[in-house]
């Protein structure tokens, strides 16, 4: 057996494996006695048919095999080769093999890229304090009683932070909006919606959330709304609308007191100080997770900024697939037409390859690095893996992990991503950590 290997661009080569006439012979008779022992033949016992009739009888069977074999004995060559750091093997070509006659088989596969890692042990990555000061606790405090607020009917004025049922109608000289715009209601024609008073939101008619401050309940006015030159609705870009506002009912929002006895029931705590305790540790616990995950992001972004290495191309190819298909779902999902798709098909794609090769070298970084600390993954890191997973999908864990027990691609998939997890990890515990304060910066 001799191997010739070829070039075949970027982290890409072919693999000629060549077997001459005496391996092929031999490979030959091996297939033709292998068949022999369960051939059944009239006339003969199994296992004692003469080879010139089971060379005649089985020949399409005797060259599928004899393909096979080939096949397989050039894929391990490669696989076992000194001279080549395999990827992943694409494709064998064993052509037409014939009995006693030479064979090559073409293997292509994508090698493992040559890089220099970087001094990942000197990375600098930024984090913040997790002291928690009283006035976070309080302001947390307030968007929970916030959170739990009654609204209680009143008959006075209406005031900023009041809700107000109200009904409108736009005009734009002199054509209702509402016939200019039938697919945006909220700008022409509404009946008893509700809106919060003072509070500018962005989407819908700001002017008439100021407009309603000062009012009262069956009140009735116009109001004038000027539209933005660069508004995002074109028909009403730099127009002024006017509109007809009744009101039809005001209420107020009322906070639950610190200490009010249903508001501490239902965030299950006992008095006032546990709540404040509960808050200050939840703000702790988000704080330090926050600086994890910063961390963490900010070590695969320094993998990104690695000097480019030849990257496996089918590697490349398949995670750029997998990442275009997923954005365009995404956007369907929100609301994009399909033929608006079409229009920034290749705008995605091209979006698409830059996050893939991005990933993958992401990817091939950690797995060397993982590699070099010996970084392994244990069943039971594969079954907590397995039950987030579950519960991130509210499936049930244990039948979600017996389902995942069965698909050994989905096993070695999510493996990778424990192994990649864990290694990540230990990178970002590894580097130097600098303490960014609000109002300044130290090191520790």
């Amino acid at each position: 057996m001799n191997l010739e290997i070829k070039e075949a661009g970027d982290a890409r080569k072919i693999v000629n494996v060549s077997f001459d006439l005496d391996e092929m012979s031999e490979k030959g008779n091996q297939v033709c006695k292998e068949l022999s022992r369960i051939a059944n033949i009239p006339g003969f016992r199994k296992g004692k048919a003469p080879e010139q009739v089971i060379r005649k009888k089985y020949a399409t069977e005797i060259i599928q095999e004899l393909n096979r074999k080939v096949s397989t004995a050039a894929y391990e060559a490669v696989l076992e080769n000194k001279d080549i750091k395999v990827y992943s093997i694409l494709k064998v070509d064993a052509g037409d093999v014939q009995l006693g006659i030479p064979a090559t088989v073409e293997v292509t596969v994508d090698i493992e890229p040559d890089f220099e890692l970087p001094k990942y042990e000197e990375f600098e990555l930024t984090t913040h304090p997790t002291e928690v000061k009283d006035e976070e606790v309080d302001k947390e405090l307030d968007s929970l009683r916030d959170q739990r607020a009654s609204f209680e009917e009143v008959e006075r004025a209406i005031v900023e932070g009041d809700y107000v049922k109200c009904s409108y109608e736009g005009m734009l000289d002199g054509s209702p909006v509402a016939e200019l715009l039938p697919d945006k209601p909220m700008y022409g024609k509404q009946t008893n919606t509700w809106e919060e008073a003072g509070q500018a939101k962005g989407l819908g008619v700001d002017a008439i959330a100021q407009a309603v401050i000062g009012m009262k309940k069956e009140d009735k006015k116009e109001v004038d709304a000027d539209f933005a030159k660069d508004f995002e609705v074109a028909p009403l870009a730099g127009k002024k609308v006017v509109y007809s506002l009744e009101i039809h009912e005001v209420r107020e929002k009322k906070a639950p007191a610190v200490d009010d006895e249903e508001f501490l029931k239902a965030l299950k705590v006992e008095n006032v100080d546990d709540l404040k305790k509960k808050i200050k540790d939840d703000l702790l616990s988000r704080k330090e997770r926050e600086n994890i995950d910063g961390k963490r992001s900010q070590v695969t972004q320094k993998f990104l900024e690695i000097p480019d290495f030849p990257l496996p191309q089918q590697a490349v190819e398949d995670e750029s697939k997998s990442i275009f298909q997923s954005n365009i779902q995404r956007a369907v999902q929100q609301g994009a037409k399909q033929e608006d798709m079409e229009s920034k098909r290749d705008e995605l794609w091209n979006e698409a390859q830059v996050q893939g090769k991005a990933r993958v070298k992401i990817t091939i970084t950690l797995s060397r690095i993982a590699e070099l600390e010996k970084i392994e993954v244990s069943n039971e890191d594969l079954a907590q893996a397995a039950t987030r997973e579950a519960m991130m999908m509210r499936a049930d864990p244990q039948v979600y992990v017996q389902e995942l027990a069965k698909d050994q691609a989905r096993i070695s998939r999510l493996r990778q991503d424990v192994l990649h997890d864990k290694t990540l990890e230990l990178v970002a515990s590894k580097a130097k950590e600098k303490v960014c304060e609000i109002d300044g910066e130290h090191s520790h």
